[in-house]
């Protein structure tokens, strides 16, 4: 329309809600279809054991409705309201309808913490499919870490221990333990947050062991200062573990570091190496990385020791014939740990506690890691992201969030999706991968 001066006005868009069988995550079938190949709902009902149903729905279908939720990054029990309204979202998961929040809410509070360790166990199972057995994997990395999880009510069990962002405040101290080559979460232990990072350590080392299938041959492990412990060593020597761990810089190190000979790797690193006693029984190996402190460069690792110009990292290793800037560089693979974790708070509610049962959150820590592997897998098998793989926000918008239209043929409902969708060849690409998927 054109005014009386000639400018062209646009007029306002009318709105009416009376379309049919719309829905905004018209890609979750493409998920729900990865899932059923997976037959995750069937293997969570076979490992996760409750004494009876708290609604009409199955455990296994409860279970499996909230990782859908994860998923589509509804991480709090209330946001999965969005998934019962969306009759055309019911279709593509194969089901009728979706549970209510409400009825998510009494389900988490039934679970007890054996049963609740059921869906980790369902998640190795489903790893080990996914991995083919870790076949073609005759060494194995194992990276440690640990997550404070802030909580802001009087939830069962949250203690106020070390908490750095909100020094205090009741939390709980997951442990995690992931697998190095494959980025696949493997095992946790959610625990209070009055645990300090490396208590119980040995006793999760073994559980997370007796997890891997036994053929294989070396298994390295990677941890920060947290699993700087005597006795934590001497068991990974033990059990013939090749490790690299980030020392805790006491003063009878930091004495050391001033008297030793560097040798220049570039960069503004130089490398030096010692033995070590201490208070163990024997001396170890420590690994000295050095880097030059320039004006005006943001540190990105401010807890580092510095010293006239330097800053100094130490890692105590049992890796012998592996030159200093090699162990340093093994070390730092274990950053990928951080990600992992910052993963699963951003895109899976990993720092969401929906339930004041102690139990529920535990059954909510492992959903959320498989979750987070299940996702892990599409990006590889389905996605064809076996180098780099994407965050769980960059698949949502080009794979998962497309808005779609269900349509009644003849015969068979179609969900027809835009025709000028920008990823539209990588959405075909990623169905025919499905297709030709064998496990």
């Amino acid at each position: 329309m054109v005014d009386q001066r000639g400018r062209v006005v646009q007029k306002a868009v009318a709105v009416r809600f009376t379309a049919k069988n719309l829905t905004t995550v018209g890609g979750i079938g493409l998920f729900h279809k990865f899932v059923k190949r997976f037959k995750v709902e069937e293997t969570l009902a076979a490992r996760v054991e409750l004494p009876r149903r708290v609604s009409k729905y199955t455990p296994a279908r409860l279970l499996l409705s909230l990782v859908y939720s994860f998923v589509l990054d509804l991480t709090r029990l209330s946001n999965t309201l969005f998934l019962c309204q969306d009759k055309v979202a019911h279709k593509l998961l194969g089901c009728s309808d979706f549970p209510h929040p409400s009825t998510f809410s009494r389900f988490l509070a039934k679970f007890t913490v054996p049963q609740a360790k059921g869906i980790g166990k369902a998640t190795v199972a489903l790893l080990m499919k996914a991995r083919d057995n870790l076949k073609g994997h005759q060494r194995i990395t194992l990276d440690l870490d640990s997550h404070v999880k802030t909580v802001y009510g009087n939830q069962q069990r949250a203690k106020p221990g070390y908490n750095p962002k909100k020094p205090g405040r009741k939390s709980f101290h997951p442990l995690f333990c992931f697998i190095g080559e494959t980025r696949d979460f493997l095992w946790g232990r959610f625990r209070p947050g009055n645990r300090y990072s490396g208590q119980g350590v040995g006793s999760f080392l073994r559980e997370c062991l007796r997890l891997l299938p036994k053929r294989i041959k070396e298994i390295r492990l990677r941890g920060d200062s947290g699993f700087y412990d005597g006795d934590f060593l001497e068991e990974l020597e033990r059990k013939g573990i090749k490790y690299a761990i980030a020392a805790k810089l006491y003063d009878s190190i930091q004495r050391r570091l001033g008297r030793l000979t560097y040798r220049d790797i570039g960069g503004g690193y130089s490398v030096a190496e010692f033995r070590h006693q201490g208070t163990w029984k024997k001396e170890r190996r420590m690994v000295v990385i050095r880097e030059e402190i320039k004006e005006g460069k943001k540190k990105k690792q401010p807890k580092l020791f510095e010293l006239k110009g330097y800053s100094y990292q130490v890692i105590v290793t049992n890796i012998e014939g592996m030159a200093p800037e090699e162990v340093w560089r093994f070390y730092n693979g274990r950053a990928n740990v951080e990600n992992m974790i910052k993963e699963g708070m951003m895109s899976y509610g990993l720092d969401v506690t929906p339930s004041h049962c102690y139990g529920g959150n535990v059954a909510h820590f492992f959903l959320v890691m498989l979750a987070y592997n299940l996702m892990n897998w599409f990006k590889e098998l389905v996605l064809g992201q076996s180098k780099v793989k994407r965050m769980a926000k960059w698949v949502r918008m080009r794979f998962l969030f497309i808005a779609g239209k269900l349509v009644r043929g003849k015969r068979k409902w179609t969900l027809t999706l835009p025709r000028d969708w920008p990823w539209q060849k990588e959405y075909q690409k990623a169905e025919q991968r499905l297709v030709a998927l064998r496990l």
